[in-house]
């Protein structure tokens, strides 16, 4: 861990305690060393401890000083613990020039406790210090009243899809066009449009005109009259639609498919509906019929699934919009698209451990529209901000802990 020493200057509020064996010295803020490092220990031994980091991956360096003149640093034994929100950076030292080296890249983001050891003559130094970047401190209170949603990466599914515009219709299989039997006068009407109407009811009566007698329209399906063509008294003759009754509880919903992409939709693939933009209304169906003909008008061919409708959401006549899985992988960690954010040049969410949230700088691979691949950066079953996770950077960038060396 020593190679994360605090040397980032500036941007890290850094609280040392120095300890020299029997003596213990506290001060606001470390000295700054020749290399700009931080600058630990009395006038007889001194500790800089620096992050290098020009175009190489930041590296930990640490000059030793006695009575103000450079020290060998093979002269020095020296150690260093960082401690992250999730673990513990372990670094040990080797001498390299004029400076010891840590064995191991110091990670970003540069946010932990900082622990220093030291031997040098027979005598011990601890030295402590903070450095967050990308921390802050919340309250359960505090999370809640920000509307914060917690939950664990994990896996997920991530889904390739085209997305498509379309319609929601009646489903011709569940639809009932009403005609008399015999030609005659309307005498009742029972039924008006939009009236639920239940298997086998009678819509109408009609006095036939053969035999002047009345005989009854019914219902041969439960449904809803979404069609009427018919007044009272009027002369109807056998084969006029009278009226049209439709089982709402199951809906077709027709996609346009632009001719550049018919050959990769098939039937069986599964369509992602959703009512609009700004509606959460959404559910799943299956492709069951593709058009092997386009339209004449649009050159668009057309892309049919059955949805169930008992919620009574999906009114035919809706426009909706659609996203046809085209292929679908299972990922051991993701993370929801929503709760990304930006921090320096980083795709970060915001981890939580107890009251802390702090960055979890990521590397990313596939995504769609809900989820996003994890390559690097974080571990499953960590919690994170999942919504609303904009109040936390805000408040993040507001407590000034950020990144300087």
């Amino acid at each position: 861990m020593i190679a994360v020493l605090g040397i980032f200057a500036t941007l890290f509020v850094v609280q040392p305690a120095f300890s020299l064996e029997k003596k213990s010295t506290k001060e606001a803020e470390p000295a700054r060393g020749p290399h700009g490092g931080k600058l630990f220990g009395d006038d007889d031994f001194q500790v800089e401890v620096t992050i290098y980091e020009p175009d190489i991956p930041p590296q930990s360096r640490v000059y030793f000083y006695e009575y103000g003149e450079p020290l060998d640093p093979d002269a020095v034994k020296i150690s260093m613990e960082l401690h992250r929100i999730d673990r513990v950076d372990v670094f040990s030292y080797r001498k390299q020039d004029d400076y010891a080296i840590g064995d191991k890249v110091v990670e970003e983001p540069h946010s932990f406790d900082v622990k220093i050891q030291a031997i040098y003559k027979g005598k011990t130094y601890n030295w402590e210090y903070a450095s967050y970047e990308g921390r802050t401190e919340l309250s359960p209170k505090a999370v809640e009243s920000a509307g914060l949603v917690i939950e664990s990466a994990g896996p997920a599914t991530i889904r390739s899809t085209l997305h498509v515009t379309g319609r929601i219709i009646p489903n011709e299989y569940e639809l009932l066009h009403l005609t008399p039997r015999f030609s005659g006068v309307v005498k009742t009407i029972k039924k008006q449009l939009g009236d639920t109407v239940q298997a086998n009811e009678v819509i109408a009566t009609i006095e036939s005109n053969e035999s002047l007698t009345l005989y009854e329209v019914r219902s041969k399906i439960a449904g809803t009259v979404i069609q009427r063509d018919v007044s009272l008294g009027e002369v109807v003759s056998d084969g006029d639609e009278l009226f049209v009754v439709a089982n709402l509880e199951s809906v077709w919903a027709e996609f346009n498919i632009y001719r550049s992409d018919i050959q990769k939709v098939k039937k069986g693939q599964t369509v992602i509906i959703r009512n609009g933009k700004d509606d959460p209304s959404v559910t799943e169906a299956t492709i069951s019929y593709v058009s092997p003909v386009s339209s004449p008008d649009t050159q668009a061919f057309l892309a049919r699934a059955v949805v169930p409708n008992t919620s009574m959401k999906w009114n035919p006549g809706l426009f909706i919009l659609g996203e046809v899985v085209l292929d679908q992988e299972h990922v051991p960690v993701a993370v929801k698209a929503d709760a990304l954010q930006t921090f320096r040049d980083w795709d970060v969410v915001f981890q939580r451990k107890g009251n802390l949230f702090e960055i979890a700088i990521l590397e990313l691979g596939r995504r769609d529209g809900e989820w996003v691949e994890v390559l690097s950066g974080l571990e499953p079953e960590t919690e994170y901000v999942t919504e609303n996770s904009f109040v936390v950077k805000a408040d993040v960038l507001k407590s000034g802990a950020s990144h300087d060396h």
